[in-house]
């Protein structure tokens, strides 16, 4: 079969690949399994590997270069397969699901037909160029590479004698056509025109040429060790001082002691830094994660256009909350998840911010998958809280930490970075008092969280102008900071998204309690458990209110009312139902002692001072 070696698809949004490095050279015997070459997508890498014994015979993509997905870069011939078999130098098709590299079959049309996922793919592709012998009758069945060096050097294919499937010339074959016009039976190595080959220069396959120029160095001065004189990569590696792929030996330092790439020395920068009276210390190339992040950046900002509106929020309340739950030992929630949280409150309330714009079309997402920007090593990444919408402030804590733990050791996959629908960037810890993000399409919004001060940070969120206006913008702001100033809401809306959402939030019902509800007497029977979840968090609430009035109550010989709680809004509410016993000011005393004194005091933000609404057959009093 003939195997077309195809940039794979690494993610649903890779646009383009970078082929890091050929690890096997055009000509050369390659086995089953054996890594061809490594390339690299946004956030990730891959290997090309091969599926059959044969030859490298054509490389179509050099290092360095990017192309898009789907794109031929090069192809393996296996025994008695013909190069004409092969598609043309980087065809393309759509990638199928896999993304892997395809394989075509030989046949005796000289197309070479994909064979890839899509049924659209199938079709067959037109064979690529062949050169004509000196003679006219018959075909020259040569890798491109051969041609190219053929046409390099002067030689004629049609006196060359290939030694590839079905007498395909290699680059191997016109290097000892080569070698043997140097040593002096270059006759034949004339071409049509008479050119001559030039004499004592040294062989180099184009690999090896390639890395000369990149290296700067010159061949002339290489002492080739392959056979026949012929400079390998190694001799030009060895000539610049720089080590072979996956060794330090003889690697030059950059100033910091890190490894220097090849490309970091190549050649004059485009601006001679000596005309203008400066010394460059160190000289880096955007290159993996670091380019992608520019790239992607740069695109951004030049095709979508970005507002960015800024609120002063007070977070006051919302330390308090995540400093109670760690204190009560019941959640490990920090203030970036309950950040989270109030966004996907936000994003639920506002849909059109949980959306990805692509292709002039708006595509609101059913899932709330949030983006928590994280400084690594190899540069900006943001890992995906996945479902944020449906797990509980401890879940959302959770996920973030594993995936946080993942990115800075370097253990994540694609699938921890894709899929976001909303991101969340926070210099805050850096000393940053407000900034303006960037969009990270196709997303549509984004939200910056600044420095902490006096209780108080900036939010900034960048939308995209195109699909929402400002006044969109500023009204999910307004319900973003809500959830930051009033979090018993957000803590009680997170409980009720999953399953265990009550035990997760760090509110468990009190087992010895009698739970009442508004009506209830105590000492009569529970009411049915409510069929929310939020619902249970506020009955499991007033139970242990129930509880708490009725210690107090029995050193002062005070009746015993009914409690409801509701959760939400600027604080709790919590209305107190007594059946005529007991003055008003008793009630308030008695509530706002239970309150106090709640095991959820530590918990549920604000219920230390709620709103209070009376209820007795003689007044109906709110404080």
């Amino acid at each position: 079969m003939v195997q077309a070696l195809r940039m794979p698809m690494m993610g649903n949004t890779m646009e383009t690949g970078l082929l890091a490095e050929w690890v096997v050279a055009e000509g050369d015997s390659v086995e089953t399994d054996q890594v061809l070459a490594v390339v690299e997508s946004e956030k990730a890498a891959a290997d090309v590997v091969a599926n059959q014994d044969g030859t490298l015979a054509r490389v179509d993509v050099a290092e360095g270069e990017e192309v898009p997905p789907g794109t031929l870069v090069g192809v393996v011939l296996g025994p008695d397969e013909d190069i004409a078999d092969a598609p043309p130098p980087r065809s393309r098709v759509e990638p199928g699901g896999s993304g892997a590299p395809d394989a075509a079959p030989a046949g005796g049309t000289g197309d070479g037909a994909e064979g890839t996922a899509d049924p659209g793919d199938s079709a067959p592709e037109p064979s690529g160029p062949t050169t004509a012998r000196s003679d006219g009758d018959r075909r020259v069945r040569a890798a491109p590479g051969a041609r190219r060096l053929a046409d390099e050097e002067g030689i004629d294919l049609g006196a060359v004698e290939g030694t590839g499937p079905d007498g395909a010339v290699l680059i191997a074959d016109v290097e000892a056509k080569l070698e043997e016009a140097r040593a002096g039976g270059g006759g034949e190595a004339a071409t049509p025109s008479g050119r001559a080959p030039t004499a004592g220069r040294p062989f180099l396959p184009p690999s090896a040429r390639r890395l000369a120029r990149e290296l700067g160095v010159d061949p002339q001065a290489v002492e080739g060790t392959g056979a026949g004189g012929r400079v390998t990569e190694s001799d030009i590696r060895r000539a610049a001082g720089v080590a072979a792929p996956g060794t330090d030996e003889g690697r030059p330092r950059s100033a910091s002691g890190g490894r220097v790439r090849s490309s970091d020395i190549a050649g004059p920068s485009p601006r001679d830094p000596s005309r203008y009276g400066v010394t460059v210390a160190e000289e880096r190339e955007l290159a993996g994660v670091r380019r992608t992040v520019a790239e992607r950046m740069a695109r951004s900002a030049r095709e979508a256009p970005q507002v960015t509106l800024n609120r002063e929020v007070a977070v006051g309340r919302a330390f308090e909350t995540v400093e109670d739950l760690a204190d009560a030992g019941r959640a490990d929630v920090g203030f970036v998840d309950l950040l989270v949280g109030a966004a996907v409150r936000a994003l639920e309330a506002h849909p059109e911010f949980n959306a990805w714009y692509e292709g002039e079309s708006l595509r609101l997402i059913e899932e709330v998958n949030v983006a928590v920007a994280v400084d690594a090593e190899s540069g900006l990444l943001a890992p995906v809280v996945r479902g944020a919408d449906r797990r509980s402030l401890a879940g959302i804590a959770g996920e973030r930490r594993r995936l946080t733990d993942a990115v800075l050791a370097g253990r994540h996959d694609l699938d921890d970075l894709q899929g976001g629908t909303f991101t969340v960037s926070n210099l805050g810890p850096l000393g940053v008092d407000s900034f303006d993000p960037i969009l990270d399409p196709p997303q549509v919004a984004i939200l910056g969280v600044g420095r902490v001060e006096e209780d108080a940070c900036t939010l900034s969120l960048t939308f995209d102008h195109r699909v929402v206006d400002g006044a969109d913008a500023a009204r999910f702001l307004d319900t973003l900071a809500g959830g930051l100033e009033a979090p018993s809401a957000v803590v009680a809306e997170r409980a009720a998204a999953g399953a265990g959402a009550a035990g997760d939030a760090g509110i468990e019902p009190d087992p010895t309690a009698e739970p009442t509800g508004r009506g209830q007497s105590a000492g009569t029977e529970p009411p049915e458990a409510p069929e929310s979840s939020e619902g249970a968090v506020e009955a499991a609430v007033a139970s242990d209110l129930q509880a708490r009035a009725r210690e107090v109550a029995a050193a002062h010989d005070w009746p015993v009312p009914a409690f409801e709680v509701r959760l939400g809004g600027d604080r709790p509410t919590v209305t107190v139902e007594a059946d005529g016993a007991g003055s008003p000011a008793t009630l308030r005393r008695l509530a706002y002692a239970a309150c106090r004194e709640s095991r959820y005091a530590d918990t549920v933000a604000g219920l230390r001072d709620p709103a209070l609404e009376l209820l007795t057959p003689r007044t109906d009093e709110r404080d």
